[in-house]
């Protein structure tokens, strides 16, 4: 995993502030830090862009849903 910048306690306070979480408590956001590395160290490792060698999807059927009885 490359090495990933942690973000500051006021850049999470920031964000939460951005999305109407204001006056949270530290311990709130000690957590919303915490999940913000393992957010971006999630995010990096979905692969953006395919290989060359990777073929297109020659044929792609969606399954009709059946009813569950």
């Amino acid at each position: 995993m490359p090495d990933i910048q942690t973000a500051t306690d006021a850049e999470i306070r920031l964000y939460a502030e951005r999305h109407g979480l204001r006056d949270l408590p530290e311990a709130q956001v000690a957590r919303l830090a915490e999940l913000a590395k393992t957010v971006r160290e999630t995010g990096l490792a979905i692969p953006r862009m395919p290989s060359e060698e990777d073929e297109p999807a020659h044929l792609f059927t969606v399954t009709a849903l059946r009813d569950p009885k």
